[in-house]
């Protein structure tokens, strides 16, 4: 037997081993096959005896290696190789995979992959001249009528397009990341327009002869030609020079827009390619595995932008052909009378890109008549995605495709109606309008709507979004189309309220006369109705926003200040302040302003429930109407109840008069909704959403000084005061807000008496819960009673939101008055150790004050916290020392104390640093610093963080984060910490380094080493036992690196942290270098011994930050020259 005919029997068998099932295989017999393809991978100039595996052998997974070990030969020995030799070599490659069409899919990949690594090596030395000859005979592979044939090519062309596609993270061929760049920018202006002019014009061809239904060879060559077209439309061309690490957020952009360089002009502003591809895709558009990648090649053509269109002339040509194109396409469309969901979605990402790159104010400049089709087909579009998505019958799956499309659309409208001056007068108006009044008559029941009675579904699923959490965009842009044509949203919104609540009281009144109990079809769909006509009204009146201030929509003021001729103002307080009657008999009621009548539409609806439920019709009523009443008066609170005024340049009179500050308009106002929320605590108390959008009601009446002196003004406060301050009224989880609402209420008290006797009735009776209950000298016999546990729990609930409701005028009083109380809470915990839910409020309490509150106290204050914080950690370490946790529910609650625990050590240490305390108030005490208290939690803490803790996310990134966190700040600290928990922290780093593969966690313990490695660098520190432990380090990320066991976006802060083990540890990296080079072939020795004395030479080793930075620059051509012949084991 010849020695290939042996070698390759022995790889196959070895390969049969590690493909054999573990029951015939044995772990000495695996890991011995492993070793026969570890040496062969190591194999020199491997080429002739792979020849002869991929000639002789049977066993896909040998050919799969061989081909593998050529690709890697190749890479490693490129320079050497005479470039005769490496022709041939491609050519057997191309040969094989043409003569052998039955290998397997993966052998043939790996193949096809080596040479399109060889023609991008050799492009580099020869400006692409190899490659063109390659691509011509690819094309004429394609063109031949082989099927065999053709499907060798498209493999081989989408393999050249993959390896040319990215630069960051094509390292492995051997060439640094600026070469790849390069030579994939000489590859974009020749041969890639060369393989998309070929594929269009191939296209163009066939497109001449296609007969439906297509036969299975023309349906191939057809979908293989338009996924090279599209694969060259979505490619990230990148025309600038920027750094690395943008160019890898451009190409990992899963649907880049398509920029091509000046070379292309020629080519995209050919006005045929856009129409071809426009009637090609209505030519394909039945067949599915073909339409869906012309769609994605139209979706790119509506894109184009960067150097092709550099004038605004070529900009209005390319738009106007393509929209000339497009309504064509949707006119044919509209005369079949069929759309499938993917090509709707297609369609209305075409409309929102067109939108987003040629904007209103090159839109407008096309042709006038072809414009207004373009904008009557988008609105037509926008109301017939709209009413599929809803339709009551249909399958499910293409009516989520038709939602998914409309909200695509209505991203296209956002844009539209920002720059609504520039259409034609009245377009945006009537636009508005029709889809205004789709939206709201596929929502509604006939004979109003079009939604399927009975239809609502009652499933009551406690994960499932709310209608106005999931529908929050929608909605928003539906109330900014609805303030576009006002007169006709508002008068519309009004009638359908009134009309429903006229049609709800008889509805209801009749089945309560009736002896009913349960709510019928009729009730139901009523319910949906004015339901779904409060989210349409509330995003009207009112803009969702965050962080900034909430002001009347300027479209509602101005529509309002319209009015005020034809407006009586005493008339609209009238209707306004008569919730109890229908409005229609109010004489007069006409000349009252649309925005009030609305909102008083809103307290009429509010009215009826109310009466309802006092009649103890609570059964009859839907909690959903109950919860988004609650939810409208609140954004109504937010934006109109005493408004700042000065901020408007104009006011309506009747806004103002019915809702401005200190005006009748606004305390009967909020008398009335106190006195609702009221009985909605009261009456409505086992309804959690309800409660809670009440609270958040009450609370938008004490989001400012000038609400909260309304509030205090008013005779409900009171009763809503001992509801909250009492036990058993509310659940606790109510509690916490009513209580913030109250707290907040009090600091708009203006003198000190009155404020001290607010606080004496919202403190007092807590306080004096608190210590009946903890006072108890029978406590420890009742502590496990139910009773006894939600007492504690309704405090902790109500002590929660005295901290939330503190402004930094009141922490001082506040504090002062929770000091003992805190304090003590060390005693709860001891006794409720095991009652999960009171140990997380007691955890909570303390993470909010250290969060909210902390950065105002005076030294004393702090001090006192930090103490209370030390007792806390210890008591709960001491209840935890010796447990064991077997069950999934108790590792659950562990890992959420300490996730809590985390929050507030770090949260202590930021009072280091954001110190806002009164500046009269420092004192010479004797402080405890915030760094003590962290560094004894975490010695505490550390012993409990087990590595099954770790694998909860949040809590493994918050630990991590933590500890560089305190590391950064303290580094001398950290450096005289005990010596088990030095090594604990290092054993922890390790295990976020190696094991945990999340990149976040890989970065924070890259900052670790980096911070405490400089800070000892600089420092000159080495008589500290972390010191030593962090040695291992060094060889940890050489291997890690080396062995390509990090990812490449994490190099930059690996080599970073490289670098400062190296200037900490110069001994051991010497003698790591020494080893690792002695491991290598004779002949790569040197060689490597080369590379890593450049890798350090004329870099000080110094561990500065600007030397870091030419480390890592350095570093990143040492990996690319080094990865091509290094073995590391």
């Amino acid at each position: 037997m010849s020695v290939a005919a042996e070698m390759t029997a022995e790889l196959e068998r070895a390969a049969e081993i590690l493909l054999g099932p573990p029951n015939l295989v044995s772990p000495e017999q695996r890991s011995a096959a492993e070793n026969v393809f570890l040496n062969f991978r190591k194999t020199k100039c491997p080429y002739t005896m792979c020849k002869e595996l991929l000639e002789n052998s049977k066993s896909d997974y040998v050919l799969f290696e061989a081909s593998g070990l050529i690709k890697d030969a190749l890479i490693r020995e490129w320079n050497e190789i005479p470039n005769n030799d490496i022709q041939a070599m491609r050519t057997y490659l191309l040969q094989y995979i043409i003569n052998n069409p039955a290998c397997s899919s993966f052998v043939r990949e790996r193949i096809v992959q080596v040479i399109a690594i060889m023609v991008k090596r050799q492009s580099v030395e020869d400006s692409g001249e190899d490659r063109a000859v390659v691509i011509k005979q690819v094309q004429q592979l394609i063109t031949s009528g082989n099927q065999q044939m053709q499907m060798m090519g498209y493999a081989i062309i989408t393999a050249l397009m993959q390896e040319y596609a990215t630069t960051v993270k094509s390292s492995d061929v051997g060439l640094a990341w600026e070469i790849h760049f390069k030579v994939k920018k000489q590859f974009e202006s020749t041969d890639l327009r060369t393989i998309f002019k070929f594929s269009v014009s191939a296209l163009k061809e066939l497109s001449a002869q296609i007969v439906l239904p297509l036969t299975n060879e023309m349906e191939y060559l057809l979908r293989r030609l338009v996924m090279i077209s599209e694969m060259v439309l979505n490619w990230s061309f990148i025309n600038v020079n920027l750094p690395k690490k943008l160019i890898s957020v451009f190409e990992s952009d899963q649907s880049p827009t398509l920029r091509p360089g000046l070379a292309w002009k020629e080519i995209m502003l050919d006005p045929n390619l856009v129409s071809f591809m426009f009637d090609f895709h209505w030519r394909v558009r039945s067949n599915s595995n073909i339409s869906h990648h012309t769609m994605s090649c139209l979706v790119q053509l509506s894109s184009l932008n960067g150097q092709t269109l550099n004038a605004k002339n070529l900009k209005l040509e390319y738009l106007t052909n393509y929209v000339r194109s497009f309504t064509q396409l949707i006119d044919n469309i509209g005369q079949t009378g069929s759309m499938p969901g993917k090509e709707a979605l297609g369609i209305s990402t075409v409309v929102r890109r067109l939108i987003l790159f040629y904007p209103p104010n090159i839109l407008v400049g096309i042709d006038a008549e072809l414009l207004q089709k373009y904008l009557e087909q988008l609105v037509s579009l926008t109301c017939g995605f709209l009413t599929t998505a809803l339709a009551p019958d249909g399958d499910e799956e293409e009516k989520a495709l038709f939602n998914e499309a409309f909200d695509v659309t209505m991203e296209a409208w956002i844009s539209i109606l920002h720059e609504s001056q520039l259409f034609p007068s009245s377009y945006c108006k009537e636009a508005a309008a029709a889809i205004f009044r789709t939206y709201i008559g596929v929502h509604l029941a006939p004979p109003d709507g079009a939604r399927l009675r009975g239809s609502v579904d009652d499933s009551d699923d406690e994960n499932e979004e709310t209608d106005r959490v999931k529908y929050k965009d929608t909605l928003s842009t539906i109330g900014a189309l609805g303030r576009m044509c006002l007169d006709h949203t508002l008068p519309a919104l009004i009638s359908l309220l009134e009309n429903r609540i006229t049609r709800l009281h008889a509805h209801i009144q009749r089945i309560s006369s009736q002896g009913g109990t349960e709510v019928d079809d009729v009730l139901s769909d009523l319910f949906e109705d004015v339901h779904w006509i409060l989210l349409i009204s509330g995003n009207v009146l009112s803009q969702d926003v965050e962080g900034e201030t909430i002001l009347i929509p300027p479209e509602i003021m101005q529509h309002s200040i319209s009015q005020s001729a034809s407006v009586d103002i005493s008339k609209s307080l009238e209707v306004l302040s008569s919730p109890g009657k229908p409005v229609s008999d109010i004489p007069g009621y006409e000349s009252s302003d649309h925005v009030v009548r609305l909102l008083s539409d809103v307290f009429r609806l509010t009215e009826v429930e109310k009466r309802a439920v006092e009649a103890g019709l609570v059964h009859l009523w839907s909690p959903l109407v109950a919860s988004s009443i609650m939810w409208i008066l609140r954004r109504w609170s937010l934006t109109y109840l005493a408004t700042q005024e000065a901020i408007y340049h104009e006011i309506s009179s009747a806004l103002v008069t019915a809702f401005g500050r200190d005006t009748e308009g606004a305390k009967w106002t909020v008398n009335f909704l106190l006195d609702k929320c009221l009985s909605n605590l009261t009456r409505l108390n086992s309804e959690h959403d309800v409660l809670q959008d009440t609270v958040g009601l009450i609370l938008s009446f004490a989001d400012s000084k000038e609400k909260c002196s309304t509030v205090c003004q008013s005779s409900g406060l009171l009763a809503i005061l001992q509801l909250g301050v009492q036990q058993h009224t509310l659940p606790s989880t109510c509690k916490r807000g009513l209580v913030k609402a109250l707290v907040l209420v009090g600091s708009a008290q203006e003198d000190a008496s009155s404020r001290d006797q607010y606080w004496s009735q919202v403190l007092k009776p807590l306080e004096t819960r608190y210590k009946s209950l903890v006072e108890n000298p029978n406590l420890k016999s009742m502590y496990m009673d139910e009773s006894a546990r939600s007492a504690v729990i309704d405090l902790l609930e109500s002590f929660i939101g005295v901290v939330q409701g503190c402004h930094a005028s009141t922490v001082q009083v506040l504090f002062g008055w929770m000091r003992p109380t805190i304090a003590s809470m060390v005693h709860l915990l001891a006794l409720y150790h095991n009652y999960n839910q009171i140990v997380e409020l007691i955890l909570e309490l303390y993470c909010e004050i250290a969060k909210r509150i902390l950065c105002y106290f005076t030294p004393s204050e702090s001090k006192a916290f930090y103490e209370a914080s030390l007792d806390l950690i210890k008591t709960y370490a001491d209840h935890q020392v010796g447990r064991r946790t077997y069950s999934k529910e108790a590792e659950e609650e562990q890992y959420k104390d300490i996730l809590l625990f985390m929050g507030l050590l770090t949260n202590l240490l930021s009072k280091d640093f954001i110190d806002l305390s009164p500046p009269d108030s420092q004192d010479n005490e004797e402080n405890i610093t915030a760094a003590d208290v962290c560094l004894y939690g975490l010695n505490i803490i550390m012993p409990l963080m087990s590595e099954e803790l770790m694998k909860f996310p949040n809590l493994c990134l918050q630990y991590f984060k933590f500890i560089t966190f305190l590391c950064e700040i303290f580094p001398d600290k950290v450096t005289t910490l005990q010596a088990n928990l030095q090594q604990s922290l290092v054993n922890s780093l390790h295990l976020g380094l190696t094991s945990l593969g999340v990149d976040l966690v890989f970065g924070y313990c890259c900052d670790f080493i980096q911070i405490l490695g400089c800070y000892m660098v600089r420092n000159r520190i080495r008589d500290t036992p972390i010191y030593e432990q962090m040695r291992s380090f060094l060889k940890l990320f050489l291997d890690l690196i080396l062995s390509q066991q990090v990812n490449s976006e994490l190099i930059p802060n690996s080599s970073a942290t490289l670098y400062v083990l190296i200037c900490l540890y110069q001994d051991t990296y010497r003698q790591l270098v020494q080893i690792l080079v002695d491991s290598q072939e004779e002949e790569n020795k040197q060689r490597l011994l080369d590379a890593f004395t450049g890798l350090t030479q004329n870099i000080p080793l110094t561990a500065e930050r600007i030397h870091r930075i030419r480390f890592r620059e350095t570093f990143d051509k040492f990996i690319v020259n080094v990865r091509g012949f290094l073995f590391v084991k």
